[in-house]
């Protein structure tokens, strides 16, 4: 068995809910632990692509928690970044 690694990220609390979905879904994973608020590890059967994932963690739970899903540390690492460089802009520059 082979597992691919698929980092989410997203609003507080996301966890939980994504859990009980995944579980309820009968969706195989393995949860990975991090100490980043608001970032989740999970590794998934490589037969279940990225899109089964989402489907078993449901569109409501994706878009209330704004979950953002990568399936390698650079994209993921790259989107931080991107993240901090368009929060350090103030309203006016922004534009």
């Amino acid at each position: 068995m082979s597992w691919i690694t698929v980092y989410v990220r997203g609003r507080s609390g996301a966890d939980a809910d994504v859990e009980k979905n995944l579980d309820q879904a009968k969706f195989r994973y393995m949860r990975g632990s991090s100490t980043e608020k608001g970032f989740w590890l999970y590794w998934i059967d490589k037969p279940e692509n990225l899109r089964a994932f989402k489907k078993a963690i449901g569109s409501k739970t994706v878009f209330k928690y704004r979950l953002k899903f990568f399936t390698n540390v650079e994209e993921f690492i790259e989107s931080k970044h991107n993240e901090q460089l368009t929060e350090s802009y103030t309203p006016n520059e922004s534009v």
